[in-house]
């Protein structure tokens, strides 16, 4: 697979005024990657309905629009897969071992910490709306998922008070970006597509062990 890379915020925020989107690039790419984590099948282009009615008030994409979405759908799915082939793949010891890293569209670390919050809660309700859309049973869910959810949507919540004490917040802050790939990877082992062609390991150990693992390590949101 080509490696596909993530344009910045600036530049996709850039492209999305352009073409008249009313949604942010944290928006976008938070509703495309919970899609593709709820099981969207990224081999057609079922997904660009919805994403006209979310992101553009339901008027159908033009090429030059479609061409901005696209590229955040190709890099959120190109990460997204590389963490499932290694979670479907791997031995429990290797996971134990493996660091998922996933991008979340929003603005750098050179950016105001209040633009960086509010993005990021953007990035997270847009995640939820997308499993929404993929109408999920929820009573299916297992407690995993329903923990994970119901973190998001706290994190969903959170906010920077510029009159407290932001070196503090912004502690927290760096602790809550980084546990929400994990937040992204427990919703992706049970509720995305499996990789095609991909087997089971069969030693002892399951992607819910890691993702579980990773649930122990979390920082607490409340």
């Amino acid at each position: 697979m080509n490696e596909v890379k993530l344009p910045s915020f600036e530049a996709i925020e850039s492209e999305l005024k352009t073409h008249g989107f009313s949604v942010s690039p944290s928006e976008l790419h938070g509703l495309l990657t919970g899609m593709i984590s709820g099981g969207l099948n990224v081999e057609d282009d079922n997904w660009l309905g919805p994403v006209a009615d979310y992101a553009n008030e339901g008027k159908p994409l033009l090429d030059g629009a479609k061409g901005v979405v696209r590229t955040v759908f190709d890099a959120a799915t190109a990460e997204l897969s590389g963490m499932a082939h290694t979670v479907f793949t791997s031995t429990a010891s290797e996971l134990t071992n493996s660091i998922f890293n996933f991008t979340l569209l929003i603005p750098d670390e050179n950016s105001d910490l209040v633009d960086r919050a509010e993005a990021l809660t953007e990035w997270v309700s847009s995640f939820i709306s997308g499993l929404g859309l993929m109408g999920l049973d929820k009573t299916q869910f297992s407690a995993e998922v329903n923990e994970v959810l119901a973190e998001l949507q706290e994190i969903a919540l959170l906010g920077i008070d510029e009159d407290e004490e932001l070196a503090e917040q912004a502690e927290f802050f760096e602790q809550v970006l980084e546990h929400v790939p994990m937040c992204v990877l427990t919703c992706l082992v049970e509720l995305g597509e499996r990789p095609s062609s991909v087997e089971l390991p069969t030693v002892a150990g399951t992607p819910e062990d890691i993702a579980q693992k990773e649930q122990d390590d979390k920082p607490t949101v409340h």
